[in-house]
């Protein structure tokens, strides 16, 4: 399943993955960085998205997300 990360602030995509797995290991490396290069409360709001058969991009739900958190750890 083709996803990506995309950052809905500033509505650009931040990078994209061949794995849900993969895109969960990227997002949860986003927010360190985030908060490392512009202090302790920032925050950048992203959300996951996969590729459809029609070509649309559709959030993942939630409970996927963490089923994959549980496969990467």
């Amino acid at each position: 399943m083709k996803t990506r990360i995309y950052d809905t602030f500033n509505r650009r995509v931040i990078s994209n993955h061949k794995s849900l797995e993969a895109a969960v290991r990227a997002a949860d490396k986003i927010q360190p960085a985030v908060r490392l290069a512009n202090g302790p409360n920032s925050y950048l709001p992203t959300r996951i998205e996969y590729l459809t058969d029609d070509n649309q991009w559709i959030g993942v739900p939630g409970d996927q997300i963490e089923d994959a958190r549980q496969i990467t750890c």
